[in-house]
């Protein structure tokens, strides 16, 4: 296993602890002395997120992305590349991933289902 798909490893065990403080070291060591793969960290991060088809999940930054460095909250698209990212509240964020699925429907597109991360319907419609 590399050293960067260990780093993934121990990051992810340290979010589903929430230990927050073991999870930002863990993200410190795997870029230290080399700036330029905390852009490959983030993206191998960020893909361990189960963003389902059909959705727009919204929540915490940090689940929303599985970066210890996110504050606020945030929302993903499994229909489109488009996010949103530090909003300082859920009603917000939810307001704002509603406001993306809004432009699904003005554009003739599907509109998917705005989720909350983790709830019922998120994991529903990620098993199928």
């Amino acid at each position: 296993m590399s050293t960067m798909a260990q780093a993934v490893e121990a990051i992810l065990d340290a979010l589903d602890d929430r230990d927050l403080p073991t999870a930002r070291e863990h993200f410190r060591r795997a870029v230290h002395g080399n700036p330029s793969a905390v852009t490959d960290l983030v993206t191998r991060l960020a893909a361990t997120v189960d963003v389902p088809q059909g959705a727009i999940v919204f929540g915490f930054g940090i689940d929303i992305w599985n970066n210890p460095h996110r504050d606020g909250y945030a929302w993903r698209c499994g229909d489109c590349p488009w996010t949103g990212s530090n909003y300082r509240s859920m009603s917000a964020v939810r307001s704002a991933a509603e406001g993306h699925a809004a432009d699904h429907r003005t554009s003739r597109k599907s509109v998917p289902a705005v989720v909350e991360y983790g709830s019922d319907l998120h994991t529903e419609k990620a098993s199928s």
